[in-house]
């Protein structure tokens, strides 16, 4: 007999020492910096195992992991579980709206509402509404989170908890319409304006929380957007003090996706956090939809200067940053593409030197066209990332700041120079070129397959993940 008592943000197991010892080790995830934290610690990491624990020694866990740790109890160790649950009622039936403000729910929309207010421990009658939804641009997540707080009939005080300036301002225009006659606040800078249902901004919350933790112990649900980064400090800080939330939804197209070692103990952080995906939305769905821009994949062909064995940052910098032969290849993509109308274009670096160096080469050979560059450090980058949305720049060359929450309709083409692994990040990009509009049907990413002992094995995982997401992909680098 196992027994695990569960409170909002922490369940605890009871029952027989090595059961329980079998259980905790059960959830151990390997440290992948255990060899530097061991050099760090000296004598002091004897009989550490390199392992984090996310079942404490007095078996306490996150909550967000409830699921999978009763699943494994009930396979390896005793169908005998018992839940206690200390958590106190919300006090309100939950019931899936018909409309959300002036609009119809589309069938998966309400699908994800579903999936967090009907969702239960298996096999149990145990409500537990948190979620991971995992949903691809364009799936509708505002009009998604307005109607799990409509779903609670609007009696719980909720708080949405957001990263991004640009989507804090364009949510001050869509929730009033969204949440008609609803007691809506906004928390940014100055503004302290907590009402019953609250988007913030994480930056402006985190960086004074002892002036906001009483409003926030008075929420009962937690909506955050953009959940892959809560694994940090400034998330964390919030969440913590919403230490009253029962319901918690964790929203994000790449929750998750990394399957990288190094990425496992973000990813079980995270679980500890939403829980497991409830639901989820892919792009190629959207895309076969027509709710998201159709984008096709080209891979071309980049650096072909030989790897640097032993030195990731060095082939780095010498086969991509300051690599002229491959930004040769990005004037001559762009020259091609806006003689068959496919701009305005965006070529994304990951680099400020990479942006910079690029930017010149563009500068000094494409002669005819409107080309501006965008990083943290430019000053007047709203501007300028304005003018581009707007269509009054032909090329813009920018920063990874660019490839989350911007609304860039009118784009055509991307050219991924950054050269990365991450499959986040790609995931990301692309979501740039899927926004829609009347002028175009299809837009195009295009992205450098580049020689070298670890460019090329990076070049190999993005091929892969474009494949995987079942996107037309066009291999021009053989």
């Amino acid at each position: 007999m196992v027994t695990i008592e569960i409170n909002n943000n922490k369940g605890k197991l009871f029952g027989g020492k090595k059961e329980l010892l079998k259980i905790q080790k059960a959830f151990k995830v390997k440290n992948p910096n255990a060899y530097f934290i061991r050099q760090k610690m000296g004598q002091r990491s004897q009989g550490w195992d390199g392992s984090i624990n996310y079942i404490t020694d007095s078996f306490l866990f996150n909550i967000g992991l409830l699921p999978d740790i009763h699943k494994y109890i009930k396979e390896n160790i005793t169908k005998k579980i018992e839940i206690k649950d200390l958590r106190k009622s919300l006090g309100v039936k939950p019931k899936m709206p018909k409309k959300v403000g002036n609009l119809i729910p589309r069938q998966e929309q309400l699908d994800a509402i579903k999936s967090v207010i009907e969702n239960k421990i298996e096999g149990t009658k145990i409500h537990f509404p948190l979620s991971s939804i995992k949903m691809a641009t364009n799936s509708g997540k505002s009009l998604i989170m307005a109607g799990i707080y409509l779903a609670y009939r609007k009696k719980i005080p909720t708080i949405v908890i957001l990263n991004d300036g640009d989507l804090f301002e364009q949510f001050k225009k869509e929730f009033p319409e969204l949440l008609p006659n609803s007691d809506i606040g906004f928390v940014r800078g100055s503004d302290m304006d907590y009402k019953n249902f609250t988007i913030v901004m994480a930056q402006t919350v985190s960086r004074n929380i002892d002036k906001h933790k009483p409003y926030l112990s008075k929420f009962g649900i937690c909506l955050v957007d953009e959940a892959d980064l809560s694994d940090n400090k400034t998330y964390k800080a919030i969440i913590s003090n919403c230490y009253n939330t029962m319901v918690r939804v964790g929203l994000s197209a790449t929750l998750y996706m990394s399957k990288l070692k190094r990425d496992l103990p973000k990813n079980q952080n995270l679980r500890g956090l939403f829980s497991n995906i409830t639901y989820e939305v892919t792009k190629k769905e959207n895309q076969d939809k027509g709710y998201s821009t159709r984008v096709i994949v080209k891979i071309i062909k980049g650096s072909n200067k030989p790897g640097i064995k032993g030195n990731y940052p060095l082939e780095y910098k010498e086969n991509v940053t300051l690599n002229e032969q491959r930004a040769l290849v990005i004037v001559d993509r762009l020259k091609y593409n806006s003689k068959i109308n496919r701009l305005p274009a965006l070529v994304i670096c990951q680099y400020h030197e990479h942006i910079d160096f690029t930017f010149d080469v563009l500068k000094k050979n494409i002669k005819n066209l409107k080309i501006k560059k965008v990083h943290g450090d430019t000053p007047n980058r709203k501007e300028i990332i304005s003018e581009f949305r707007e269509g009054k720049i032909d090329i813009l060359v920018g920063s990874y700041i660019l490839r989350r929450g911007k609304n860039f309709p009118l784009l055509r083409l991307l050219i991924n120079a950054a050269a990365g692994r991450s499959e986040a990040t790609v995931d990301q990009i692309l979501g740039r070129l899927e926004r829609t509009h009347e002028d175009k049907k299809k837009a195009y990413i295009e992205d450098l397959y580049d020689d070298g002992i670890y460019l090329k094995s990076h070049s190999k995982r993005r091929l892969i993940f474009y494949k995987n997401m079942g996107l037309k992909v066009r291999e021009l680098h053989k």
